[in-house]
């Protein structure tokens, strides 16, 4: 049996995905309401699986998923998501989730999921995974236009893992003068950390 962890704060929905897996290979190993208590969860129980709705008090969905990436927590993370901003959307595919599905899609569309993830492969909802791929085309384009040479250098930088301090020597200069330029750069991009900027640093480096 592949162990489950479901956070979601929805008693309808907890209650569906109970049934849902009922006769299944998938074990409901516990359920978490909000945000801080799928964390605590996560650390107790040990699952395979993380079920993780996008909207719950205490931490959003996304909270945790950067925390579990932060952790390196080995668990595969599926986001369930009734719907989902441009800019969370390619977050969570920077922060390499393994599984996003619509609450409003057809049940079966959780199994071929759970399955696939289970499996060791990524699933995601075809209506988000257009979307995305059209995203990542468009932020392609307007950032390799929009970058200028000293931002392309400095992106490549974060990409090699080079810190603010390497970063302000081989420039010559500051460590606070780096710090803006980043900081610039994350609003150009419209990315929220220096490790989603390492992530799709190809992305924006790459002539289109």
């Amino acid at each position: 049996m592949t162990r489950v962890l479901l956070a979601d704060d929805h008693p309808m929905i907890r209650t569906a995905l109970e049934v849902l897996l009922g006769d299944t290979s998938y074990e409901l190993a516990g359920i978490a309401g909000t945000g801080e208590a799928a964390l605590e969860e996560l650390e107790r129980l040990d699952p395979e699986i993380l079920l993780l709705d996008l909207q719950m008090p205490g931490g959003t969905g996304m909270d945790v998923l950067r925390a579990v990436r932060a952790r390196k927590k080995p668990v595969k993370v599926i986001l369930l998501t009734a719907a989902i901003d441009d800019h969370t959307l390619l977050e969570a595919k920077a922060l390499k989730v393994h599984g996003m599905v619509l609450k409003n899609s057809d049940p079966a569309y959780l199994l071929d999921c759970l399955d696939s993830v289970r499996l060791g492969r990524n699933w995601i909802d075809p209506e988000l995974a257009e979307r995305a791929a059209d995203l990542a085309k468009a932020g392609k384009r307007s950032a390799h236009r929009s970058l200028a040479p000293r931002e392309r250098q400095l992106v490549d930088f974060v990409r090699r893992g080079l810190r603010n301090r390497e970063i302000a020597e081989q420039l010559g200069v500051t460590e606070g003068t780096v710090k803006a330029y980043l900081h610039a750069i994350f609003e150009k991009l419209g990315v929220s950390s220096r490790t989603e900027l390492a992530i799709r640093a190809g992305e924006f480096l790459a002539v289109p």
